[in-house]
């Protein structure tokens, strides 16, 4: 069994991710990262002396759906549908929480 030596980032101290962490942490190429903003799978929260920035929450997301690329052989093409579906998963669990929370108090 060999060991393998990888990059760790404390993902929850950093707001805010350039364009080429986020394609080393995913595992992308620059081309592919470019093609996923093409396609408006993702997009930049706002910019910095035109550097795009990506949210943790956003880089979450990705790297699930590159798992998934990676994990099943899939196209770029299905990690912009997993990316889609995987936000809006996001979306319901806070939802839930909030209305969970309402219903506490």
């Amino acid at each position: 069994m060999t060991l393998q030596l990888i990059d760790v980032l404390a993902i929850e101290a950093v707001e805010r991710f350039t364009f080429s962490e986020v394609a080393k942490l995913c595992e992308l190429s620059h081309e592919e990262m470019q093609e996923l903003i093409d396609y408006g799978a993702i997009r930049s929260d706002d910019s910095e002396d035109s550097e795009c920035l990506y949210s943790a929450q956003k880089l979450s997301v990705l790297q699930s759906a590159c798992k998934q690329r990676r994990d099943y052989d899939l196209d770029l093409f299905s990690v912009v549908i997993c990316v889609q579906y995987l936000e809006h998963i996001v979306d319901l669990k806070r939802q839930i929480e909030s209305l969970e929370a309402f219903s506490r108090s």
